[in-house]
């Protein structure tokens, strides 16, 4: 079976994320706006899928990167309170302000292991919960059900990343070194306070010329971590046409293809197609989804295609591993939508695998698929992004319809229409 995208169609789908960022704006994570478009997109799901459902939930989305101010704060302070330590002639004055260093640069590794390498919501409930919600749009050709195919986007925006917009990728530097001070100053503070406790009070001034130099490296790395989102909806600017409009709109395609053409869709199959919120705050709506629904995935053998970032036609990547939050996705998806991509002639690579991805990727974070994975549910991560040039819009005002190239939504959409007619031959 040939594959044929419509004109009219295809124009649509670049339309759909022109109209939803003209008519509604930015949509950072639970803002008015971001309801706005899910409810724009729940109207287009309703005109052809055979049921639509909005599944709100709640979650605090300062917390995921509220936390890069707090953590540049209270480092610089454990920094200085080791110097103070030096001149306090008491031991146990000396000890006392040894700890809370210590225990300042601790709390600070521990906030940044636990959001932002594994997503979990550590420090959430010291922010305010707020509302989002998710968008799922149903297909079935039977009553039986005994598999599920889900294909996913999100529609909330990032907030501004303001190094990528100053520096682009030479940011990277900034950030890797604010880690590896943070790794460094944690080791020297415990060795610090294990000395003073066992009574080698000379060991903090034996190092104060290299903790001083450290400390001089360490102020500029921490500006910029502090300065890297704005505060609050001061960061809403960001319009997300290929960060996730994108995705949006191939969901939509999606919807309108199998409505028209309902003979693809597999026996016994479901067809999900979820548009998640707040993937930016660190996928919470695809957490909430996973967990709210994880026995009956788990019961029907579910397959899952999420999509993010859909920039140029040429240039898609399955993303088997994601290094941020050391996610391995299913190695049956990812050959599923390379061999989709290659029977629709669409060049595809394999992305997160390789030790020098590992290390680049290692703050370039997670995708909704994630959540998928880490329950144990079969997913897969499809991208086409130019990466030599995505850092003069990513998560930046710069990204807007333009970024998308002609051909890249069309591409997408075949390699999920070919996903599922091959379903239908397993």
């Amino acid at each position: 079976m040939t594959i044929i995208i419509d004109e009219k169609e295809s124009i649509y789908m670049y339309e759909l994320v022109k109209n939803i960022i003209n008519e509604i704006g930015p949509r950072m994570s639970c803002s008015a706006q971001e309801l706005k478009a899910a409810l724009v997109l729940k109207d287009e799901f309703e005109k052809n899928c055979d049921e639509t459902e909005l599944e709100p939930f709640t979650c605090s989305p300062v917390a995921f990167l509220g936390w890069t101010k707090l953590i540049s704060i209270a480092i610089l302070i454990s920094f200085i309170i080791y110097f103070i330590s030096i001149f306090i002639h008491s031991h146990v004055g000396s000890l006392i302000l040894a700890t809370l260093s210590f225990f300042l640069i601790f709390i600070s590794l521990l906030i940044i292991w636990e959001e932002s390498f594994n997503y979990r919501e550590f420090i959430d409930n010291l922010f305010k919960k707020k509302e989002s919600q998710n968008i799922i749009g149903k297909f079935r050709n039977d009553e039986k059900i005994n598999k599920i195919l889900i294909f996913s986007g999100h529609v909330d925006t990032a907030l501004e990343f303001n190094l990528l917009r100053w520096l682009g990728w030479a940011s990277l530097p900034l950030l890797f070194g604010a880690l590896i001070i943070s790794i460094m100053w944690l080791i020297i503070s415990f060795l610090n306070l294990i000395f003073l406790l066992i009574g080698f009070t000379s060991i903090s001034s034996l190092f104060l010329n290299f903790n001083t130099w450290l400390f001089i490296i360490a102020i500029p790395c921490f500006i910029s971590v502090f300065l890297f989102v704005p505060f609050g909806d001061k960061g809403n600017v960001v319009p997300g046409a290929v960060d996730n409009l994108s995705s949006c709109s191939v969901l939509v395609g999606l919807s309108k293809y199998l409505n028209k053409n309902r003979e693809i869709i597999p026996r016994n199959t479901e067809i999900r197609l979820i548009i998640f919120g707040c993937e930016e705050c660190g996928l919470r709506g695809a957490f909430r989804y996973v967990e709210k629904h994880l026995s009956e995935l788990k019961k029907n053998n579910t397959l899952v295609l999420n999509m993010d970032g859909l920039e140029t036609p040429d240039k898609f990547n399955a993303i088997e591993y994601e290094p941020t939050t050391r996610t391995k996705h299913s190695e049956e998806v990812i050959e599923k939508i390379i061999k989709v991509a290659k029977q629709e002639n669409v060049k595809i690579g394999r992305l997160g695998g390789g030790k020098k991805e590992k290390l680049i990727g290692k703050l370039s974070g997670g995708s909704d698929a994630a959540a998928f994975s880490k329950a144990g549910i079969k997913a897969g991560f499809l991208n086409s992004a130019d990466w030599k040039t995505r850092s003069s819009y990513y998560h930046q005002r710069s990204d807007t319809p333009d970024k998308i190239k002609n051909g890249t939504l069309e591409n997408a959409l075949k390699i999920c229409i070919r996903f599922i007619i091959n379903e239908s031959n397993v």
